[in-house]
Parts: C-alpha cells; sequence; structure tokens
C-alpha cells in the first residue's frame, strides 16, 4: 500500500463506523442472548463476504474495530446483561 493508500482506507473505514454501531446494535436487539457474540460476529462477517472482494480485503480491520466498539458497549452498559 502506498503512502496515500492507507488514508484512504482509513477514510473509508471510518465513513462506515457509524453503519457498524447500526448493524451491531440491531444484531443484539435481535439476538440478545448472552454468549451470541461469536455467532453476530458471523453474520457480519458473511455479509462483508458477500458484498465484494474489496470488503473481504478489509474484513480484519472491521473485525478489530468491531471488538473495539462491542467492547465499550459492554463497558458502558450499552449492552446489557440477561
Amino acid at each position: 500500500m502506498n503512502s496515500t493508500g492507507w488514508f484512504a482506507t482509513l477514510i473509508s473505514v471510518l465513513k462506515i463506523v457509524p453503519d457498524i454501531i447500526k448493524i451491531i446494535k440491531a444484531l443484539e436487539e435481535a439476538i440478545p442472548e448472552p454468549e451470541q457474540g461469536e455467532n453476530k460476529l458471523s453474520i457480519i462477517k458473511a455479509t462483508v463476504l458477500a458484498v465484494s472482494e474489496e470488503a473481504a480485503a478489509l474484513w480484519p480491520t472491521l473485525e478489530k474495530i468491531i471488538g473495539a466498539i462491542v467492547s465499550i458497549f459492554n463497558v458502558t452498559g450499552t449492552f446489557k446483561k440477561h
């Protein structure tokens, strides 16, 4: 990746973070049972991989971002324990 390529990727990822948060919250609402994080992540991954090869290339980055968002939501109580 050239010196501007990483920045373009960063901007692309940052643009979709609000949508990622919406997806995470929708899945939490649809599947509120505890210990379902891996299943929810699998749903997001399957969706991303189905979109395009370019989206699939971003999966490792998206997975880290999703993990960070979910961790913050768990710590702050956004996701209530059932």
